[in-house]
């Protein structure tokens, strides 16, 4: 995925409104409305919401993220063409600096960002 990646100042509220990533993954590893329940659990959809936290973190690395963590990283959502887009947003242990990790470009986010 193209990741859009912000470092701006550290956000200090509001967290809690989030769900955090591990709780999203058991989230999408139950199947989606409409489907049939005798499916079982969606593998496919877990691994790809891996593969995109994955992909996120090493968007953040090389936008300056220094790869720790002072609270749990979490997700947001946007609406998209089709569907909702994931993103995710983690605050550095080292500096509390946020971190956004965005499916698409946040403009107001890039005028805060902390280069």
């Amino acid at each position: 995925m193209n990741w859009h990646v912000y470092s701006i100042g550290p956000i200090d509220y509001g967290w809690h409104q989030l769900r955090t990533v591990r709780e999203t993954l058991e989230v999408s590893a139950v199947p989606c409305e409409g489907s049939d329940p005798r499916e079982g659990l969606d593998s496919a959809a877990s691994m790809a919401f891996l593969q995109s936290w994955a992909s996120a973190k090493e968007a953040a690395l090389k936008a300056g993220w220094q790869g720790g963590f002072r609270l749990e990283p979490r997700v947001f959502w946007l609406p998209d063409e089709l569907q909702m887009a994931h993103g995710f947003v983690f605050k550095q242990d080292h500096n509390g600096a946020t971190f956004v990790a965005s499916p698409q470009p946040l403009p107001h986010l890039a005028a805060l960002a902390t280069a």
